[in-house]
C-alpha cells in the first residue's frame, strides 16, 4: 500500500508516530465525542496518551501488513482516520473503517477516502472490499451505499456497546473488483 494517496479536495497520508499527530486525533475526538460515542465506546474516556498509543500500534501494523491506517486531511487539517484491516490476503479480501470530524460530514471526504482506498485495493489485487456499519448509524451506512457496495447481510446482535448496554446489529457491504469502476 501506497504512504499517501491523493484525491481532489484530500489527501491520505500513513501518520507519523509523532506526538502531534496524536494531539490532532485527540482534539478532534474530544470534539466529536458526542457524535462518536454512540458507535464508537474507545471514544469515552479517549485521552491523548491513547491516541499516542494508536499511532504506535498503526505503525506496528502497518510495517507488518496487518492493518494500514490513514490520517485524512483537507489542505493541512486533519479530519480524521480511514483504516484498511481485518486483511485476509489469501483469500484477497480487506474491510475498511473510519470515522470523520463532524464538522467536515456531508462534503462527500469520507466517500472520497474510501473511493481512494478502494482503488489502492483493487489495483493491489484484492477482489473484495467489505464495510461494516451499526444498523442505527444511517450516515455512515450512507457511504458504502452510495458508492455501489452491496448489503449482503445483517449480522445479528454482533457485537456489544459499553455505551448504550446493549447488543447490536451490524450490515455487511461489501463491493467486488468486477463491480469496481475507476
Amino acid at each position: 500500500m501506497q504512504e499517501v494517496l491523493y484525491g481532489k479536495r484530500i489527501k491520505l497520508c500513513r501518520p507519523q508516530c509523532e506526538l502531534a499527530v496524536a494531539e490532532d486525533m485527540f482534539k478532534v475526538v474530544d470534539r466529536c465525542m458526542a457524535d462518536f460515542s454512540p458507535w464508537l465506546d474507545w471514544t469515552i474516556e479517549y485521552t491523548k496518551d491513547m491516541a499516542f498509543d494508536f499511532l504506535k500500534t498503526a505503525d506496528t501494523n502497518w510495517n507488518g501488513g496487518k492493518e494500514f491506517v490513514y490520517a485524512i486531511y483537507l489542505e493541512n487539517t486533519f479530519i480524521g482516520l480511514i483504516t484498511v484491516l481485518n486483511i485476509a490476503k489469501q483469500h484477497k479480501r480487506a474491510e475498511i473503517g473510519y470515522w470523520l470530524d463532524t464538522d467536515y460530514t456531508g462534503n462527500g471526504y469520507m466517500s472520497e477516502a474510501v473511493k481512494l482506498i478502494e482503488k489502492e485495493l483493487f489495483d493491489n489485487d484484492f477482489n473484495k472490499v467489505i464495510i461494516q456499519t451499526d444498523v442505527l448509524n444511517v450516515k455512515s451506512a450512507k457511504i458504502p451505499q452510495t458508492l455501489g457496495y452491496q448489503l449482503e447481510g445483517i449480522l445479528k446482535e454482533d457485537a456489544y456497546s459499553q455505551t448504550r448496554q446493549c447488543f447490536w446489529d451490524r450490515n455487511v457491504f461489501a463491493k467486488l473488483k468486477s463491480d469496481y469502476v475507476a
